[in-house]
């Protein structure tokens, strides 16, 4: 009965995920690689000198309140980009408008200042003790949050010319509306004033 659900479960998220753009599939994909580097790999590598060399996750009580909002940030992504009940749920809450480019800059801003924190934290520490450093993998999720910033402030950039282009097209709409409707009222006045000249005559 679980993995019949489960099944369902998957089944309705790819077909969900069939029926996004191109950008949200970049960006839900995006998410899900984040999601694996901050979870799956150490950040942080200790290397004492009677000890053993070891890694220190994210998902670690050392970092309690840096980690929940890591994980609400991430949660709140992936709800936003994927589930169309929470979005609308967001929506009606807390009056969000629906522009998904800027909500999810704003996260990843929020994600990735976060981490920064943590490494110059650690850098700080290595200065005095290079048994505590930061690992590889922290300067390769460095880089992978400074892509998305990137991806997210073209995407941004793009959408606000499209909006402008939109809003000139619209403009342009009410000015020759407003014509007509100047013409009509012009040549109805003519009319009506004629009708009035006839009538005294």
């Amino acid at each position: 009965m679980y993995k019949k659900d489960l099944k369902h479960q998957v089944m309705l998220l790819l077909q969900k995920f069939t029926r996004f753009t191109k950008q949200q599939k970049s960006f839900v994909l995006y998410l899900f690689g984040l999601t694996f580097l901050l979870i799956f790999f150490p950040i942080i590598k200790v290397a004492p000198v009677s000890w053993q060399e070891y890694g220190i996750w994210i998902l670690n009580g050392s970092f309690f309140t840096t980690m929940i909002i890591l994980l609400a940030s991430l949660g709140f992504l992936l709800g936003w980009n994927m589930s169309f009940r929470f979005k609308t749920m967001v929506i009606n809450s807390l009056g969000f408008k629906d522009n998904d480019s800027l909500i999810n800059f704003a996260f990843i801003a929020v994600i990735t200042t976060i981490f920064f924190s943590i490494g110059n934290t650690v850098s700080v520490v290595n200065n005095v003790t290079a048994t505590i450093s930061l690992s590889k993998i922290y300067y390769f999720t460095w880089l992978y949050l400074l892509a998305g910033l990137i991806f997210m402030l073209i995407t941004i950039v793009k959408k606000a010319k499209e909006n402008s282009w939109k809003t000139k097209i619209i403009n342009v709409v009410d000015e020759q509306t407003l014509k007509e409707i100047s013409n009509r009222k012009s040549l109805k006045w003519l009319f009506d004033h004629d009708g009035t000249d006839n009538d005294e005559e």
